[in-house]
């Protein structure tokens, strides 16, 4: 079986943490205060073209947090997190045809970058729509890593397009924090919080907004970069991902534990102590997919409330009115009702 995606896997790019670094320093905290308190050597920055492991570039995260008296910290780290800081695959988006293409080789490779967020693009009508949803538990640092995300890829699509983006929407899936107001500065909108997921919505028609640097040949040449990349890290298998795959390929009919394992070619007390180690369990994991899988049936179908039920593996309506509101605090059929 091939190495989970977790915390100790060296997937995060220097690059990031040299970004982190930088702003620290501007905002009064010196590269090597950051580095002691977050007990990072070091030595991990030395190669440019490095990975961090997980572990270390949390640490200088939550060091930086509580530091460098910055609560919004992810918002202005991600508006600097540009199409060049994001390496091989910063170059392929830069010189795809179009908006369109390049969002479509991000999705493909995204995880090159070793974020710990799954990306997912969906069309609705003359929108387009861009999810996050956390691919490992990122506890006190998922505000931070969340609006790092948004932000950039926000600041990055601007750059793309050549000028203000008009129509677009951003949420995000935690409650809105003190400094709320501050989004507005960075997204040129109001934006949603307490949403199913992270996530940036914008019109159809930009897709279609050609690259001044369009190169077919440059892109070929990334692509097979990134093919070779994530063959070296690892990190297109995680654990968690083929969980959720497995389990997104067979609603209504989730299996049990035992019988994941056996489809992942592993024991069931080998895949219980792998999720145990990421700091999850299968039923949380079910759970998830099953509290996602709910959302998008009731707020993109005119499904009844039964059937919803049946295809999300329950036996009786009255159970899946229980689960869903232990997830959200709502009742099924009040969650569709709203606006």
């Amino acid at each position: 079986m091939k190495q989970p995606l977790n915390f100790t896997a060296e997937l995060v790019p220097i690059a990031y943490a040299s970004a982190l670094l930088d702003l620290a320093e501007q905002l009064g905290l010196p590269r090597a205060e950051l580095l002691a308190a977050a007990r990072v050597k070091p030595q991990v920055l030395d190669n440019p073209n490095g990975r961090l492991s997980f572990i270390d570039f949390n640490l200088l995260a939550s060091a930086a947090l509580l530091h460098c008296n910055e609560p919004a910290l992810g918002l202005v780290l991600g508006q600097r997190l540009n199409v060049s800081t994001h390496g091989i695959l910063g170059y392929a988006v830069l010189s795809s045809a179009n908006l369109g293409k390049a969002i479509q080789f991000a999705l493909k490779y995204y995880r090159v970058l070793g974020l710990a967020f799954e990306l997912e693009m969906v069309e609705a009508g003359e929108r387009v729509e861009l999810r996050a949803s956390e691919a490992m538990p990122l506890g006190a640092l998922s505000r931070f890593a969340a609006e790092g995300l948004l932000s950039s890829l926000h600041t990055i699509a601007h750059f793309l397009v050549g000028e203000e983006m008009l129509g677009v929407e951003v949420g995000f899936a935690y409650p809105a924090p003190a400094y709320a107001a501050r989004y507005r500065e960075v997204f040129g909108a109001a934006v949603l919080f307490e949403q199913p997921y992270h996530r940036m919505s914008l019109p159809k028609t930009y897709l279609e907004r050609p690259m001044a640097l369009a190169n077919p040949a440059t892109v070929q040449m990334c692509e097979q970069q990134c093919e070779a990349l994530l063959a070296s890290l690892d990190v297109q298998d995680g654990l968690l991902t083929r969980v959720r795959r497995l389990l997104l390929a067979r609603p209504g009919d989730f299996p049990d534990l035992g019988s994941a394992a056996a489809a992942l070619h592993t024991s069931g007390r080998s895949l219980r102590r792998h999720l145990s180690l990421m700091g999850t369990s299968y039923q949380q994991v079910l759970d998830e997919v099953r509290k996602r899988l709910a959302l998008q049936y009731l707020t993109t179908t005119h499904l009844p409330l039964y059937e919803i039920a049946y295809l999300l593996g329950f036996s009786d309506p009255s159970n899946f009115r229980r689960a869903f509101k232990k997830w959200t605090g709502k009742l099924p059929s009040d969650y569709r009702a709203e606006p």
